[in-house]
Parts: structure tokens; C-alpha cells; sequence
């Protein structure tokens, strides 16, 4: 799905946004709210209190034919609500209509001809290493604190900084931001949509050069974006040495709930 121009990969719409639109909605739907016709009857407390059992059975009768009343017009108000509804519920947009490797075929498989096959299901199949166990490519642990920059194994585009990476407690190196944001893409993740339910799908980070897979970013990261980038160890190599101080303008737009 296109982004906004202007808008970088994977930046949704703002809360404000959101909330105005579902207030609209809500605002819709009550007044649009299904009424009896006059004459047709009224709701059951007001109907039946106080009424003897045959004033009760009449009213419930009455009330009974009132409920099969509802015009197209309130059923098309329903159903634009529950769009509406479904257009602010947050789930996150891809970042771009086509997502195209600037690599060749050929060189992403020369790049990948000698790493384990590990590296290679986790890069090249959007798998997932095991919490707590990760190593990159060359041999540096996922909880590392050397200082240095992570860069792509395959495309050797700088993705995270050492200066930008924080423990999250998950197993996986965390960052809040990456280097620069048009290194890397940010979209659905495809297998998401194909199994799981929509407020479940998850934002899926990859190498723009070789769109080989990294990791996912989550909206539960620190200040001062609000991001956790959490990407396999597996899918990156580390190049010790100066680090680049974390950039948060380079992070996607962090997403809070309005729920």
C-alpha cells in the first residue's frame, strides 16, 4: 500500500486523526440510531411497566414487529460505521505499493552462498532465531556491548547503531531507531495477513537493498521514539569501530492505541 508523500515507510495516520474520525462515527451511528415509527410502539421498560399480563403480551407483540423495521438507509449508516471503525483500529499499513531488491538476483545469492543455514532461513525466509541465543554473521553475540555499527550481510548497508541498541529483556538485539530510514523497509508482514487476524498482524523490518528479512518493530520501545526495533542477530554483521549517535528522526512514526 503507497505512503503519503512526504511520509516516510510505515508511518501511520496520526492518533488525532484516528480519534476524530471514530468520534464522527460514533456521532453517526447514534443519531442515525434505529427509532419506531410513531405509532408503532415503544421500548419494553416504558411499554410494559405497570401493564397488566394481556397490556404486557400486546406490548411485547408490538415490540416484536417494531424490530423487524430498519430502512436501507440506517443498515448503510451500520456498515459505513463499522468502516470506519476498521479504518482507525491501527493495523499497521505496508510501506510501499512494490517492494523491489536494488540488488540483483544473482548478487544476493553470491552474498548469501557462504553463511549457515540459519542465516540464510532467518534472512532469506523471514525465520526467527531463538531468544537469547543469536549471533551475527561474524560471530559477535546479540547482547554485545562493543561499539560499532550492524550492517547487512548481505547488501553491507549500515542498518543500526551500537549507540541506538538497548536491552529489552526479549533475547533479541533491540534498537530504537535505525542508522537511516531509507536503508531499511517497513510493511506488513505478508505471512501476518496470510494467517492471523488483523489486530495481530506485525510490522516486518527489512534491508532495502536486498529486501532480506531482519526483524520486526514494535511501538513498546524507550524515549524518544517509542520504538523497538527487534531484529535477529542472525541477519546482521557487525563492523566495530565508531558509532553513529542514534537519530530518532530516522525511526517510524510511533502508534498509540485509542482503545
Amino acid at each position: 500500500m503507497p505512503s503519503p508523500a512526504g511520509r516516510r515507510p510505515g508511518a501511520r495516520r496520526p492518533v488525532a486523526v484516528a480519534a476524530a474520525l471514530l468520534a464522527t462515527c460514533a456521532a453517526v451511528l447514534v443519531q442515525q440510531a434505529w427509532v419506531p415509527p410513531a405509532g408503532q410502539g415503544c421500548p419494553v421498560p416504558v411499554c410494559l411497566q405497570g401493564a397488566s399480563n394481556d397490556l404486557a403480551g400486546s406490548a411485547a407483540q408490538s415490540l416484536d414487529k417494531d424490530a423487524t423495521y430498519l430502512s436501507s438507509r440506517r443498515v448503510a449508516v451500520i456498515v459505513a460505521t463499522g468502516a470506519c471503525l476498521a479504518a482507525v483500529s491501527g493495523v499497521p499499513r505496508p510501506a510501499r505499493a512494490t517492494e523491489e531488491a536494488t540488488m540483483s538476483e544473482t548478487a544476493i545469492k553470491q552474498a548469501t552462498s557462504s553463511l549457515s543455514d540459519l542465516e540464510r532461513k532467518v534472512l532469506l525466509e523471514a525465520g526467527t532465531e531463538m531468544a537469547f541465543t543469536g549471533k551475527t554473521t561474524n560471530g559477535y553475540t546479540w547482547d554485545s556491548k562493543e561499539e560499532g555499527v550492524y550492517v547487512s550481510p548481505v547488501s553491507g548497508k549500515p542498518l543500526f547503531s551500537s549507540k541506538a541498541k538497548y536491552n529489552s529483556g526479549t533475547g533479541w538485539p533491540s534498537f530504537w531507531t535505525p542508522v537511516d530510514s531509507s536503508n531499511v523497509v517497513e510493511r506488513t508482514d505478508p505471512r501476518d495477513k496470510e494467517s492471523l487476524p488483523s489486530f495481530r498482524w506485525r510490522t516486518e523490518v527489512l534491508d532495502r537493498a536486498s529486501m532480506t528479512h531482519l526483524g520486526h518493530v514494535f511501538d513498546d520501545g524507550p524515549k524518544p521514539t517509542g520504538k523497538r526495533y527487534c531484529i535477529n542477530a542472525a541477519a546482521l554483521k557487525f563492523v566495530l569501530g565508531d558509532a553513529p549517535a542514534g537519530d530518532a528522526k530516522q525511526a517510524s512514526r510511533r502508534v498509540k492505541s485509542i482503545f
